[in-house]
């Protein structure tokens, strides 16, 4: 009976390893997966039960063996000395424990092996000592990787202890808490809950419930509840071990301590930041009078109370806390101490919360060199200093670097752990983070959808990290525009949030908040007001009423409140903002302050208060231009909202140059950004911004008079050919890349644009806020030194660069032709409108159609009669010549004589065959004129030329 046992516990290690362990590394969603999961987990029950009903059998053989046995041993083992045996077995199983903490598995595992087989030889099965090599080498050989030997190993020390020592005996409970940890360390949580349930159920037989080691292991099975997400129960665990060990060995004792911190750390877990605060805190009170304030303990416990000050955003507590620290652990255990290293790394997080920059990059560059020195460059630790190291690049924006220092990262991580592991799929988000950044949207999606796919794989849809991504992609469509995309992934994402973390965990609440900003700006403010008080109050509950994302939930409420009409509460609520950020900030010169001010500006304005809001929108204007830098999106939005306020005013000259300004400086913006973005992420950025353009249409419209036609045109120059422009640069560029002798010249042009892209999108930060201009201004000479020698070698590139104006089109329509530039735009109340630009003689000519709607409706018909091949020509007739009148009659008197003329559709026009069109001469409007279509009237002042190819 016994060899049968021993042949069935094989055989569940060999499925657990097979099953169990595959499992875990796959991470199969399936329901074959989790059957075949759950009867692992039956295996390791029906070992633990079949286990205890063996021992009864083999105490009943063992004594009938027994009987049997020679009264006297044999005169070979009656010479051996016990006391000489039981020295030398001590001394090899204390050099292997030796080997063991000096990290010498390999040494370690043989001087194992010879203990046990000195204890098989000469001390038996039933010997305390033979099992204690047995468990022993399991861990040896899990450590070392050998998990099928380990596991087998475990199983069959459990079954010699329980049948030589007793179910409940000590040797019994130290097995199981030894197994329970080996499949905690593989992450294998249910198998672990197992064995631990096992193990707490027998020390509460042998030992009583009240037994400061029964209560041990009901912390380490509450710990373990955690691990499984089951916080109720762990918190429940936690609270009972701690009342039980205060009664059994006082609050003051290091057993009751070590309950204090697990609990706090649960909290945390939880993102229950401030119900953590008090038992952290007294965890470390306790530790400090116990165990003095040196010990090793202490300071780590120091250290994570540390952290969970800079959590709450408490950073003036936190940082004195982190240094000393820092100097005490450097001091008694080495600058490479792990605590050192933690400590520093969490320093410099805080510093990067405070936009401490320097400092952050200081202390992520000596993790990173302490770790690259003692681990290597392949090491796991060592990648993720990278990505430290990249997270501040990115914040100083310096986004070449920080992609560049990503990239290396994601390949060392890739290396060391596998494309699927978390650490490199984190790392994976973080570089389409910073690809998002610099625009380049379509490199940042596609990576963005690779690192959620794996993580969904191999951590499942549920997992913290796919929610992250999911919640970086939805970010990424709605600052792409794309709103309804962004909505259904933002609402998937807050459902499964509330789902794992809990309806108040900071993560539910993030995604809770971005929603609301969407809502905001997506023109639906009773749903974004729901969401903003609901992340307000749980922000305020979680961190308090001083902290930034708090401060940031209270103003973007107000905000929703002016767009509601709540004007009153709304005032209550921005002045609150706005004083406590300013309080929170030290001044104005922050950008939260300064969104502030904004919203309270336009607050006014909605109040009629229009002179305060003038002056508030003037100021905050002045102080963005030197803080944020005048190509930031806060920026502009208060440049468009002053422009607003004095169109309203009736000061139109005044709303005229703050209008000319903005255009201006989005064309810049624009002119920097598209150059190193993807096609789609092109056309994505100019319909985000059309709302400003059309803006300024209307007030060039309002005005009526010589700006209005000369402006127009300008847009149409500036804008309509934008794309082709930019489009024609970047492959004139690639081409030229093939020549040797350009290549360089090329990678350094595309080198530089990325550069120019990323600093315009990040804006001054406080590190390159006095030299911001400075830096755009070298940047800006370099790409254009760049480009006059890529223009020396190629006519078509030295082309497709060049800057056009007003008179550069009236030269090149000149005196023998005339151009019909139609723009459609939207007007004050969202309506596609159509006007036209005429260019005749050296004059501009402006005449507004108004409403494009019903033009599209005509055009729809005549196309539709075109193609029916049963409608005769006398059909077509009328309807093109009712056509004629509204759209082309009113222009007649702008063309005179002329019959060359250049045509530029626009919109649902561009489907129009103009040449269809019947006047009132009852011709077709291609016999009397020549009509050529185009695109831009760019195409006509720039001459078309043979593109480039390689050597020139």
């Amino acid at each position: 009976m016994l060899l049968r046992q021993r042949a069935f516990v094989v055989f569940c290690a060999s499925y657990l390893l097979t099953h169990g362990w595959a499992i875990a590394q796959e991470n199969e969603q399936s329901e074959k997966a989790l059957s075949e999961t759950q009867n692992a987990l039956q295996q390791v029950e029906d070992v633990l039960q079949r286990t205890e009903s063996t021992v009864q059998e083999a105490e009943t053989q063992a004594a009938s063996v027994q009987s049997e046995l020679p009264e006297t041993a044999t005169p070979e083992e009656a010479t051996i000395d016990p006391v000489e045996l039981a020295r030398d077995w001590k001394k090899i199983f204390d050099q292997a424990m030796q080997e063991y903490e000096f990290g010498e598995l390999e040494n370690s595992l043989n001087k194992a092996l010879q203990a046990r087989e000195l204890a098989d030889q000469h001390f038996g099965l039933r010997d305390e000592r033979t099992i204690r090599a047995y468990l022993l080498q399991a861990l040896l050989y899990g450590e070392l990787g050998e998990l099928e030997i380990a596991n087998e190993l475990y199983q069959e020390t459990l079954v010699i202890a329980m049948e030589q020592q007793g179910t409940n005996s000590n040797i019994v409970l130290q097995i199981l808490d030894q197994y329970g940890g080996f499949f905690a360390e593989l992450g294998e949580y249910e198998m672990a809950d197992v064995v631990y349930e096992k193990a707490y159920l027998v020390s509460t037989e042998a030992l009583g419930a009240q037994d400061p080691r029964t209560t041990l292991r009901l912390q380490t099975l509450a710990n373990n509840d955690a691990e499984l997400q089951r916080y109720e129960l762990a918190e429940q665990r936690l609270q009972n071990a701690q009342a039980t060990l205060v009664t059994a060995v006082g609050a003051e004792a290091l057993p009751t301590i070590n309950v204090l911190e697990d609990l706090a750390q649960l909290y945390q877990r939880q993102g229950k930041l401030r119900p953590a605060l008090e038992p952290l805190e007294q965890s470390y009170a306790l530790r400090t009078k116990v165990q003095g304030p040196e010990e090793t303990q202490t300071l780590e416990t120091k250290e994570r109370l540390a952290e969970l000050y800079r959590q709450l955003g408490r950073p003036d507590e936190a940082e004195p806390m982190f240094l000393e620290v820092i100097a005490t652990a450097e001091q008694l255990l080495g600058i490479a101490d792990p605590l050192v290293v933690d400590a520093k790394s969490h320093l410099a997080q805080l510093y990067e919360n405070t936009n401490n920059f320097v400092a952050s990059l200081r202390y992520y560059q000596e993790v990173y060199e302490i770790d690259q020195q003692i681990l290597g460059d392949a090491h796991p630790n060592t990648a993720g200093d990278l990505n430290n190291l990249a997270g501040i690049y990115r914040r100083l924006g310096q986004l070449q670097q920080s992609e560049a220092t990503y990239r290396q990262a994601l390949q060392a991580m890739s290396a060391a752990l596998g494309e699927g592991a978390p650490q490199t799929i984190s790392i994976m988000n973080n570089l389409a983070l910073v690809l998002e950044s610099q625009g380049l949207y379509d490199e940042a999606e596609p990576l963005y959808q690779k690192a959620l796919a794996l993580s969904q794989v191999e951590q499942g849809t549920e997992h913290p990290t796919s929610l992250a991504l999911n919640n970086n992609i939805a970010m990424l469509y709605e600052a792409q525009g794309d709103f309804s995309r962004a909505e259904r992934t933002y609402q998937q994402v807050i459902e499964l949030n509330k789902k794992v973390f809990g309806p108040t965990h900071p993560n539910t609440v993030a995604s809770i908040n971005n929603l609301a900003y969407l809502h905001l700006i997506d023109q639906k403010p009773e749903q974004a007001e729901t969401n903003f008080l609901e992340a307000y109050e749980i922000w305020k509950e979680l961190y308090g009423e001083k902290h930034q994302d708090t401060l940031k939930a209270l103003n973007n409420s107000g905000r929703v409140q002016t767009q509601l009409g709540k004007l009153d509460q709304a005032e209550e609520t921005l002045v609150s903002s706005l004083e406590l950020r300013t309080e929170l900030f030290g001044g104005q010169e922050h950008e939260d302050v300064l969104r502030s001010m904004n919203d309270l500006a336009v607050l006014y304005v909605e109040q009629g208060r229009e002179d305060e809001a003038l002056e508030l929108f003037q100021e905050t204007l002045e102080l963005q231009g030197k803080v944020l830098g005048e190509l930031h999106p806060y920026t502009f939005e208060t440049l468009n909202n002053l422009a607003n306020l004095q169109q309203e005013m009736g000061d139109l000259d005044d709303a005229y140059e703050t209008r000319q300004l903005g255009y201006q400086r989005r064309n810049e913006f624009l002119n920097r950004i598209l150059w190193v973005a993807g096609d789609n992420t092109r056309q994505s950025y100019i319909n985000l911004y059309r709302p400003e353009l059309d803006a300024y249409i209307r007030l060039l419209i309002e005005l009526d008079d010589e700006r209005t036609a000369r402006d127009i045109f300008d847009i149409s120059l500036r804008r309509k050919g934008l794309l082709l422009k930019i489009t024609s640069e970047t492959q004139q560029v690639v081409q030229m890349a093939d020549s040797p002798k350009l290549q360089v010249i090329t990678e350094e042009l595309t080198a530089a644009r990325k550069e120019l892209a990323a600093l315009t999108l990040s804006g001054p930060t406080p590190e390159t806020r006095n030299n911001f201009p400075q830096l755009i201004n070298d940047l800006e000479n370099r790409v254009n030194s760049l480009q006059l020698r890529l223009g020396e070698a190629s006519a078509v590139f030295r082309q497709a660069i060049q800057q056009v104006s007003v008179e550069d089109g009236l030269d090149a329509v000149g005196e023998e032709h005339a151009l019909v530039d139609f723009f459609a735009y939207r007007d004050e109340n969202d309506e596609w409108s159509l006007c036209v630009i005429i260019l005749n003689n050296g004059e501009l000519y402006f005449y507004n159609y108004e409403e494009l709607e019903p033009f599209k409706d005509m055009i729809m018909e005549l196309r539709d009669y075109m193609m029916d091949v049963t409608v005769i020509e006398d059909d077509i007739k009328p309807i093109a010549q009712e056509l004629y009148e509204p759209l082309w009659n009113p222009i007649t008197e702008f063309l005179e004589d002329k019959d060359s003329i250049f045509l530029i559709p626009d919109s649902v026009l561009n489907v129009l065959p103009f040449d269809a069109l019947v006047d009132f001469e009852d011709q077709y409007l291609i016999e009397p004129l020549n009509l050529r279509l185009i695109s831009s009237a760019r195409d006509l002042v720039i001459d078309p030329l043979e593109p480039a190819e390689g050597d020139v």
